[in-house]
C-alpha cells in the first residue's frame, strides 16, 4: 500500500480526528450530503467543512446546505479506505 505525499499530509493535517473522517466519508460515501445528514453525524460542523472545502477535499453548492466530494477527494477517501481497511 502505497499513499502519495498530498494525501498523506492531507490525512495528517485535514482528517486528523475520527469525527472528520467520520464527517468526510459520509460526504464522499454519498457523493452529495446534506447539512442535516452531516449535524447527525457531528452537530458542530462548520469548522470542519471549512477545513475540508479549504483543502478542495468537497465543495458546497450554491446554497450552502448541500456538500459535495471533490475529484480530490474521491482520491483521498479510496487511499484512507486502503488504510483503514
Amino acid at each position: 500500500m502505497t499513499v502519495d505525499a498530498i494525501t498523506a499530509t492531507l490525512l495528517l493535517s485535514v482528517l486528523n480526528s475520527a469525527e472528520v473522517r467520520k464527517l468526510f466519508t459520509t460526504i464522499a460515501r454519498n457523493r452529495v450530503a446534506d447539512m442535516a445528514q452531516l449535524k447527525a453525524v457531528k452537530p458542530e460542523t462548520s469548522n470542519d467543512l471549512s477545513a475540508l472545502m479549504d483543502a478542495d477535499l468537497i465543495g458546497a453548492g450554491s446554497t450552502g446546505g448541500k456538500y459535495y466530494i471533490t475529484a480530490k477527494g474521491l482520491k483521498v477517501a479510496r487511499d484512507l479506505e486502503k488504510i483503514t481497511a
